[in-house]
C-alpha cells in the first residue's frame, strides 16, 4: 500500500497501469484491456422503465456510468452503449466496445443498458448473437442478463408517442384493420412486445435470464434492484461489485426517466380495438415450448430462467401472481 501511495505522488498513470495489472492478476475476466466490460446486461424490453432503473442504479446504488462514443454513427450515452446492435462498431471487436467503459477496478462495476439488444434480430444486426460470440463461454457464465417485461400493449403505446408525432395511438390501431404487421415503424412497435420470440433466442444464446415484471419494480424498486444486484454477485462471485452507498439513498419509488405525457390506455383504444388488443396481448406473453424452460428462481417474484435440453414447460407466461 505504501508503495502505491508513493507512486500516487510521482508518476499517477504508472499507478493506474499497476492498478489495472493487479486487478487483471485476480482473474477478473471482465477486465479487458484496462476496460471493465459490463457483467450486468440490462437488454430491455423498450419502454418498460429501462432508463429508470439504469438511472438509479448509477445515482443510488454505486454503479459507474459508461463513456458515450463520439465517432460520429448512432447514438450512444453513459447508459446505451449501442455497440452490438451497430453494423459501423460491432465490427471493430471487443476491445472498441470496452473503450465506452471506464478503467478496470475493484469497485468499478458497469452495466450495459441498450434496449434494441432485445429487439428482433432483423431489426438490431443479431445484437444477441454477436454478444454470445464476443463474450464467450467464460465470460456468459459470469454475466447477467435482465429484462423488465411490461404489458405489450401499454409498451406499444408508449412507444408510439415516443417516437412518433402527429397521431394518436387510437387512431393508428384503428386504421391497422386488425394487421398488426404493417410497415415498417408499425411492424417494430409491435413485434418488441411479442416475448415470447425474444425470451426464447435470449435463452438460446445465454441459458439464463433474469425476468423482471416492470410492475413489481415500480411497487418497490428498492427490494427489485436488491435482488438483481445480489443474482449479479452470485453469478460472478470474487467479480467487481458497486461502490458502497447507504440504504437510505435507495428509493422505494423509481424515478420518471425518458417517459412522455400520453392518455391512459382505456382512454385511448376503442372497445372494438381493444378486443384486438387482447388477442395481441395474449400471443405476446406466453412463451412458446419449442425452448423449454424450468424456474430456478422466483424470489420475489424476479424469475431466474434457463433453457434446458429437456425438462417440462413449468413457465408459461409474464403474469405473475
Amino acid at each position: 500500500d505504501g508503495i502505491q501511495y508513493m507512486q500516487v505522488m510521482c508518476c499517477p498513470l504508472r499507478v493506474l497501469t499497476l492498478a489495472w495489472l493487479t486487478h487483471a492478476a485476480r482473474g477478473d475476466i471482465f477486465c479487458y484491456q484496462g476496460r471493465q466490460l459490463p457483467s450486468l446486461f440490462l437488454l430491455g424490453a423498450q419502454k418498460c422503465a429501462t432508463s429508470s432503473f439504469a438511472e438509479q442504479l448509477f445515482t443510488e446504488w454505486g454503479v459507474t456510468r459508461g463513456i458515450a462514443y463520439r465517432d460520429g454513427h448512432s447514438f450512444s450515452d453513459s447508459k446505451e452503449h449501442h455497440f452490438f446492435d451497430q453494423r459501423q462498431r460491432a465490427p471493430k471487436g471487443l476491445g472498441y466496445y470496452a473503450q465506452s467503459f471506464p478503467p478496470c477496478g475493484k469497485n468499478v462495476f458497469t452495466i450495459d443498458a441498450t434496449p434494441n439488444y432485445f429487439f428482433p434480430s432483423a431489426f438490431n444486426n443479431h445484437a444477441l448473437e454477436r454478444i454470445a460470440s464476443m463474450y464467450g463461454k467464460e465470460r456468459l457464465k459470469r454475466t447477467t442478463f435482465a429484462v423488465l417485461l411490461c404489458d405489450p400493449v401499454q409498451r406499444a403505446q408508449s412507444a408510439w408517442y415516443h417516437f412518433h408525432s402527429g397521431q394518436s395511438f387510437r387512431s393508428m390501431v384503428a386504421g391497422m384493420h386488425g394487421n398488426f404487421d404493417h410497415g415498417s415503424s408499425k411492424d417494430l412497435t409491435w413485434k418488441i412486445g411479442r416475448y415470447n420470440n425474444l425470451v426464447e433466442e435470449s435463452l438460446r444464446r445465454f441459458g439464463n435470464i433474469v425476468i423482471i415484471p416492470s410492475l413489481l419494480y415500480l411497487q418497490d424498486a428498492r427490494a427489485t434492484i436488491s435482488k438483481v444486484l445480489e443474482y449479479a454477485k452470485h453469478r460472478n462471485p470474487g467479480g467487481t461489485t458497486p461502490r458502497a452507498t447507504s440504504a437510505s439513498s435507495h428509493s422505494p419509488r423509481p424515478p420518471h426517466e425518458n417517459s412522455h405525457k400520453h392518455p391512459q390506455l382505456k382512454d385511448d383504444i376503442s372497445s372494438d380495438d381493444s378486443l384486438k388488443l387482447a388477442c395481441v396481448s395474449v400471443k405476446c406473453t406466453l412463451l412458446k415450448p419449442s425452448v423449454w424452460v424450468t424456474l430456478l428462481e422466483a424470489s420475489r417474484h424476479i424469475i431466474i430462467a434457463k433453457a434446458y435440453a429437456a425438462s417440462m414447460a413449468l413457465f408459461t407466461g409474464m403474469t405473475l401472481a
